[in-house]
């Protein structure tokens, strides 16, 4: 874990193009600095305060605020965190950002809403009548828009049955704290998705991990037939969930 997080420490820069066009160059490109800023510019926090208000493990959180310490954005004293001068300024500029971002979205709704033209109100009543004399709309809903309705609901009852069956799953394993926190990756996309498989680069992505500290956590979850992992010379290295793990979420689904 030590080696992992000295490995996040040097290629914090690797990680996330984007957020370079974001700081033009000149600070964190990751989506976590910027959430532990922001956080800590509310109050100084300790750092499983950090990682449970974010969902991270503590010990991955560490390294960033290790990390960043040593950039100039954290400072630490007396077991609590705190952000320098220069990482108040950061944190403060996240936050305009996102309110500035916000503010772009709520306009372009309140557009929307003006260029939407009022649809009248159809009396029931009157529709019933017209209906009957052979060219007026009925009143209610249309078939197209409950079986719509009805659909949408179905998968909503799914997406809530596959989530209770994940989570009664990751609570009869038997998991460290890092080999928890994949799975339970590969679980959520398969959740969310219906995939029981992604990308390794999809799921170093996802978790914004080290490769190398992703690849020993996988074999070790392949170890324990949880996960198998397939190098697909087309597309890369696939990750998925093993078929004892799929056979036991679909009893469950069942």
């Amino acid at each position: 874990m030590k080696a992992r997080g000295r490995q996040r420490g040097e290629e914090l820069y690797e990680h996330g193009g984007e957020g370079r066009e974001r700081h033009g160059g000149s600070g964190p490109r990751s989506r976590i600095v910027e959430a532990i800023a922001v956080l800590l510019l509310a109050r100084p926090m300790r750092a499983a305060e950090i990682a449970e208000a974010l969902g991270y493990p503590t010990r991955y959180v560490s390294s960033y605020l290790s990390y960043w310490r040593y950039r100039g954005l954290f400072d630490y004293e007396n077991g609590f965190w705190t952000l320098t001068e220069a990482g108040e300024e950061y944190a403060r500029s996240i936050v305009e950002r996102e309110m500035n971002s916000r503010v772009a979205q709520y306009a372009a709704l309140a557009r929307k809403i003006l260029a939407e033209k009022d649809s009248p109100a159809v009396n029931s009543k009157t529709g019933g009548a017209a209906a009957a004399g052979g060219g007026g709309v009925s009143g209610g809903f249309s078939p197209f828009t409950v079986a719509e309705t009805g659909l949408r609901s179905k998968k909503r009852r799914e997406r809530r049955l596959t989530r209770n069956c994940i989570r009664a799953l990751l609570a009869e394993l038997e998991l460290d704290e890092d080999e928890r926190t994949v799975l339970e990756a590969l679980l959520d996309h398969y959740a969310r998705w219906g995939s029981t498989y992604t990308y390794l680069d999809h799921l170093e992505k996802s978790l914004d991990a080290d490769r190398m500290w992703l690849m020993n956590i996988l074999r070790l979850l392949q170890a324990k037939k949880l996960v198998y992992i397939y190098n697909d010379r087309r597309l890369g290295v696939r990750v998925g969930l093993a078929k004892p793990l799929r056979e036991q979420l679909r009893e469950c689904q069942l």
